[in-house]
């Protein structure tokens, strides 16, 4: 009896010197990633895209558009020549027409993935998206998965995607007109 205040008092202490626990309102956590003048839910969106590996650079425009609940779209490159359609939702997403020096089941799975990740990120249903974790660095919305893939939207609207394990970069910047 005579130690019930000292160990209350102490587990007291412990608990008001503990880190909090995230919160499920307020902070990074509840920032979307896709504001509305960056993706319009029922407009056309363009994008300049630069898609960067290793070996290549594809430069181009990035087209999507939200149609039946789910997002298509395409990429074109400088020269006007198509280099892939996409069929994206929270649960999968497909390219559809690949150019032929891309059209290879490994690189059709990753490329998909990506754009999924980009596209979905704020979607409830997709999974990926709901374990990944938000911060804000400055004024950049920084979104990471895994230590595989980093998501980036920057305060003049420019997006950057990094996957590191295949060392890919995706930067978008909106096209307005």
């Amino acid at each position: 009896m005579k130690y019930l205040i000292f160990v209350s008092l102490f587990v007291g202490l412990l608990a008001a010197c503990s880190s909090p626990k995230k919160m499920a309102s307020g902070g990074a956590e509840s920032l979307p990633f896709w504001t509305a003048e960056l993706m319009d839910s029922v407009k056309k969106n363009d994008f300049r895209i630069t898609f960067s590996s290793p070996k290549a650079t594809i430069t181009g425009i990035y087209i999507v558009k939200q149609v039946d609940g789910e997002w298509r779209g395409t990429l074109i490159n400088e020269f006007g020549l198509k280099v892939f359609d996409f069929a994206c939702s929270p649960k999968k997403c497909t390219l559809m027409n690949v150019i032929p020096f891309l059209d290879k089941w490994y690189i059709k799975k990753t490329v998909a993935a990506d754009i999924q990740f980009i596209i979905s990120i704020d979607n409830p249903c997709y999974d990926i998206g709901v374990q990944s974790n938000r911060h804000v660095i400055g004024d950049t919305l920084v979104i990471n998965y895994k230590k595989g893939k980093e998501l980036q939207r920057f305060p003049d609207g420019a997006i950057q995607y990094k996957n590191y394990k295949r060392e890919l970069t995706y930067s978008l910047k909106k096209i307005t007109t």
